[in-house]
């Protein structure tokens, strides 16, 4: 039986194993003995881990920074690496964020990002496994735990693991991504002196367009609040959301109570909140391999007069680090603030033509119709922390973006569509 009707004849498995992976709400958590991001992030793991040797698969904890669940023989490997931890679930759902099919699509945190894809890969392996499809390579479904942190799991696996020969991580667009951009979050920091503010705040992680923002305040002795609602979206697509920090800067801008904080919040308008380029700041590269660089103010937190806002930067993949850092250091540090980059992947690239590229392209096209060409994005996927992994899907051409977003959804069609492409990309990769 060939591959695509055995994930048909799953179909309905397949479904109930990506709710029971989004019903754990795996944001990350206080590190502990052997969970290193969180008890919930644990538990996700290992219901994964059981799920894939009740399949009949090798499984195996990476010291809880990652699970493996592995099929076949072989001294080298192909990988799908992917990821279990999420981002906060965030207020305003209309479906249940834990989990809830209705229609044609499965709502719930991690169901394009990355739980859903990933249980797609495992459907694929069982299938692989059940064709008897002939294999050169072992395959390696690789489960990270703290991917939307920027934390140390694969670097940690590769520390007792080797490097795959080819992969793909399903945590992006389709078709195949041969470059990604280079990625900044920077923290921008001031003290406020003779003020009348309690609290401000906005953002939730500083790679998601904030959609609150709120500050509070003493007006003649009487505490008052302004809040703002913006549009979540991808720090990568900055253009698909609205900025609740960029709206609660104008606002207070705005009024004369706030006159003590105009010059710096004049700075964090004219910088930040203008554009999602950084022209303002002399910063909107470009390149023909990867577009121009993305903008995202991402978070702002007032603390003991401590002001600290945070940005995202993807910039193209042909520019070094010190083409962004440094016109924006020079301008905020006239201007009074302290500059510090908390984080830095730098860019990664593959020619088109690439021979794992080429049959990732191949197997998507004939599964599609679809011939596009490979891709470049601003948004950083594991790609990056392993040898010969680009991103591959989940997200097809034409689909509603929900990442990062309330009421994220996949369209359960789409679902069985990635399942098809990964059972049959990972047999041309590992044949």
């Amino acid at each position: 039986m060939d591959v695509n009707r055995i994930i048909e004849n799953n179909k309905d498995k397949l479904i109930e194993d990506v709710l029971k992976l989004v019903s754990y709400e795996s944001v990350q958590g206080e590190a502990k003995e052997g969970m290193p991001a969180g008890e919930k992030v644990a538990a996700v793991l290992e219901e994964t881990l059981a799920m894939g040797k009740s399949y009949g698969f090798r499984t195996m904890n990476v010291d809880g920074h990652a699970g493996v669940i592995e099929y076949g023989e072989g001294e080298d490997y192909v990988a799908v690496l992917g990821h279990l931890d999420v981002v906060p679930v965030g207020e305003g759902w209309t479906k249940n964020p834990l989990g809830e099919v209705s229609g044609d699509r499965i709502y719930g945190r991690g169901t394009m990002d990355d739980k859903g894809p990933m249980v797609a890969a495992l459907h694929g392996l069982i299938a692989v496994k059940e064709s008897g499809a002939p294999l050169k390579h072992r395959i390696r479904l690789i489960f990270g735990t703290s991917e939307e942190t920027g934390g140390a799991d694969i670097v940690n696996y590769l520390k007792s693991e080797k490097q795959p020969i080819s992969g793909f991580t399903p945590d992006a667009d389709f078709p195949a991504i041969n470059a990604e951009m280079g990625i900044l979050v920077i923290r921008l920091s001031k003290e406020l002196k003779d003020h009348n503010l309690l609290s401000l705040e906005g953002g939730q992680a500083v790679n998601m367009v904030p959609d609150r923002a709120s500050v509070r305040y003493l007006e003649s002795g009487e505490e008052k609040s302004l809040s703002f609602e913006g549009v979540s979206a991808h720090g990568s697509t900055p253009h698909k959301g609205k900025n609740a920090i960029s709206a609660l800067i104008r606002g207070m801008k705005e009024k004369p109570l706030f006159s003590d904080l105009k010059d710096t919040l004049s700075v964090l308008e004219y910088n930040l909140a203008m554009d999602l380029d950084g022209h303002n700041m002399g910063v909107d590269l470009e390149d023909e391999a990867s577009g121009k660089l993305v903008l995202n103010l991402g978070k702002i937190k007032l603390e003991n007069n401590h002001l600290d806002t945070y940005i995202n930067i993807r910039y193209p993949v042909t520019f070094s680090m010190e083409d962004v850092t440094e016109k924006i250091r020079s301008i905020f540090e006239k201007e009074g603030f302290s500059f510090e980059i908390l984080s830095h992947d730098g860019p990664l690239y593959y020619p088109k033509d690439a021979a794992f590229i080429r049959k990732l392209m191949d197997v998507y096209a004939k599964e599609t119709g679809d011939e596009s060409e490979p891709l470049a994005i601003g948004g950083g996927t594991y790609a990056k922390m392993m040898q010969n992994i680009v991103a591959f899907g989940p997200l097809l051409p034409g689909r509603e973006d929900t990442l990062h977003q309330l009421d994220e959804y996949i369209l359960t069609e789409d679902l069985m569509t990635c399942a098809r492409i990964y059972a049959n990309a990972m047999i041309e990769l590992a044949k």
